[in-house]
């Protein structure tokens, strides 16, 4: 999937004739939008770094997504390598006092995010031989669902009921693209166990080559809200001085439920039954 999931995004429409009325229908990323819809089951992307795109996800309680909860997870900021840390201040005889341990998204603009737990942590060591760099996933999810670690399938594993080795956790980690993708049959269980939602964020940028960001003026931008597939954005498009559109953003999020109902859940738990997926 990861090598798919790499096409799929660099095989989106090729950029249209700058100035044609094509050219602003691209920049408006319809495409990358049904990517989302197409990639919410099955084998799910939960991290995304490939040229312009970003995706990025983090469990969140359900009973968070009420009130305005849209408009405060809109304010998301994440970085790839949050994670704890710890924290403390001085007093004025170099005392230390205010001594704790920071959750990864402790000042969130969010304040929803704050109670959200990253699943994917990037990790990097200057004491390592060869690439600095490394991808963890948070061990609430690898220690409930039994997943370890395999170096050489570069995955998180474990054995499925006929007792062969599965692929549910899979990272490709090269210098300018990462992803990590899960399968859904472990993604609903861990949601239906956590009682949480997935929260998948992105943020997606295209520029034109022949104008960059630079010389743009006039800026449009609008709500992009698909309530049906969860999906909520604010899009911008960028305009030059001779008023002809040369980038575009999209930033927002979506959001993905266990899709199995509480009787079918318990009856996969009990054994009595399958998963599909």
């Amino acid at each position: 999937m990861n090598k798919k999931l790499f096409d799929k995004l660099n095989h989106m429409p090729e950029i249209p004739g700058h100035g044609k009325d094509a050219h602003k229908q691209w920049l408006e990323q319809k495409e990358f939008l049904q990517f989302l819809i197409n990639t919410s089951s099955g084998e799910v992307p939960l991290y995304v770094s490939y040229k312009g795109t970003f995706i990025y996800s983090v469990f969140l309680p359900q009973s968070c997504l009420k009130g305005r909860y849209i408009d405060d997870l809109m304010k998301w900021d994440c970085r790839p390598d949050r994670s704890w840390e710890y924290y403390y201040s001085p007093d004025k005889h170099r005392a230390l006092k205010n001594i704790s341990v920071l959750s990864p998204f402790e000042f969130s603009a969010s304040k929803l995010l704050k109670k959200a737990d990253p699943i994917t942590i990037l990790r990097s060591f200057e004491g390592m031989i060869g690439p600095k760099s490394y991808m963890v996933v948070n061990q609430l999810l690898s220690h409930p669902n039994d997943l370890h670690f395999e170096k050489e399938r570069s995955a998180y594993c474990r054995l499925n009921e006929d007792g062969d080795v599965e692929e549910v956790i899979k990272i490709h980690h090269q210098p300018d693209e990462i992803s990590v993708t899960i399968a859904q049959a472990i993604l609903d269980k861990h949601l239906f166990l956590t009682k949480s939602v997935l929260l998948r964020f992105f943020d997606r940028a295209l520029c034109c080559a022949q104008a960059g960001l630079s010389e743009n003026r006039r800026q449009e931008s609008k709500k992009r809200n698909d309530r049906k597939n969860k999906i909520y954005a604010r899009q911008a498009i960028a305009f030059n001085e001779d008023n002809l559109p040369t980038a575009g953003k999209l930033r927002g999020f979506q959001i993905i439920n266990n899709r199995l109902s509480r009787s079918e859940r318990l009856k996969i738990l009990s054994g009595a039954s399958r998963p599909n997926g």
